[in-house]
């Protein structure tokens, strides 16, 4: 019967842990994400941050981190087909009209 009990702990403590990365994300950056995507996208914010506080010389903090990454790393992938597309159509206007070589 202990281990259950133990399996059952684990359990809520790591499906808890998924709701905090899910608050977080939605405080900081407004972003709604299922608990399994909460938990990727928050170890890579944190990772965002060291970087681009690195990379600055100063702590960025948490919530500027978050939208930054959210804003101009990952993409909503209607945003980067909507770039996509109209990338490829400024592309291939200037190559009709002999602005690109």
């Amino acid at each position: 019967m202990i281990p259950f009990r133990l399996d059952y702990v684990i359990e809520q403590t790591l499906r808890g842990s998924a709701n905090e990365e899910q608050k977080l994300l939605r405080e900081l950056a407004g972003v709604r994400l299922g608990p399994a995507e909460a938990v990727t996208e928050w170890g890579r914010v944190l990772e965002h941050k060291w970087f681009v506080s690195e990379r600055l010389g100063r702590d960025i903090g948490l919530r500027v981190a978050a939208i930054d990454y959210f804003e101009n790393v990952r993409l909503p992938r209607r945003a980067r087909s909507a770039r996509a597309s109209k990338a490829g159509a400024l592309r291939r206007a200037s190559q009709t009209h002999g602005l690109l070589a």
